[in-house]
């Protein structure tokens, strides 16, 4: 990590970790990026109990930074710092908890978000804690049973085969936008498939081809496949793409 970056970080943690009911604080892999890079954050997790502070109390506290932006429904604040793009997440503790206890009860059902809550708090880069709440966090998501893979798996073949009949309607249709939508909706949960396939969480979606591309399980010809949906090409037009991505769904529904 860039050192100007590393600084900035540690300087919003300490920052952060003063305020009342911080548990711990995770830095994401988004950091390790060049800085010109798009894709390139600094994006840490804040994990704490109890209420947060008011937005703009959270402002003050950070040092007014320049182009502070919060979102009030999923507490989160980006801003500027040093000319580099900030993004605090803030996550309560007692509904990461509850998360845990439905898995181990058996009670967690899949959705759309998948993996990436429980890749963060897992594979982040952890610049300050309070308790071992996060290291006990991170014990508990080294040890999933089968049956939160297995649920994943059942969830998601269901959703490549819903997708892939409106990626077929869309292209009967000649409906451009809704074929985007749909053959969106199919390859996103066949990576969510694949992920759990091989019992690994999913990262972001930024980083979500490379993660593809070192998965150990994958279905024959997946590649090839997998390359050719994503791929603009004259000679690929949605028909084509319509029976790539249906050999692309046979494949995944035949494993085991």
């Amino acid at each position: 990590m860039q050192k100007k970056v590393e600084r900035i970080s540690n300087r919003l943690a300490e920052l952060v970790s003063g305020w009342d009911g911080i548990e711990a604080i995770v830095l994401g892999e988004a950091a390790e990026i060049a800085v010109l890079d798009p894709y390139f954050n600094i994006n840490l997790d804040v994990y704490h109990n109890g209420s947060m502070l008011p937005a703009n109390d959270r402002k003050d506290q950070l040092g007014n930074p320049l182009a502070f932006d919060s979102a009030l429904v999923y507490p989160e604040d980006r801003f500027l710092e040093e000319e580099l793009p900030v993004r605090i997440r803030y996550q309560e503790t007692v509904r990461f908890d509850l998360l845990l206890k439905r898995i181990d009860e058996q009670l967690w059902v899949f959705h759309e978000s998948g993996t990436y809550p429980f890749y963060r708090i897992k594979h982040g880069q952890v610049l300050h804690q309070k308790s071992k709440w996060l290291d006990e966090s991170k014990k508990k998501l080294s040890s999933l049973g089968d049956h939160f893979w297995n649920v994943i798996r059942e969830a998601t073949k269901s959703a490549i085969s819903y997708h892939l009949n409106d990626v077929h309607a869309a292209v009967y249709r000649n409906d451009n936008l809704f074929y985007l939508l749909a053959l969106s909706g199919f390859l996103r949960n066949v990576c969510s498939f694949l992920c759990a396939l091989n019992e690994v969480f999913e990262p972001s979606g930024r980083m979500l081809y490379e993660k593809m591309k070192t998965l150990d399980k994958v279905p024959d010809e997946f590649n090839g496949r997998f390359e050719s949906l994503l791929r603009d090409d004259p000679e690929l037009p949605p028909s084509r793409k319509r029976e790539i991505a249906a050999l692309l769904a046979k494949s995944i529904v035949s494993i085991r």
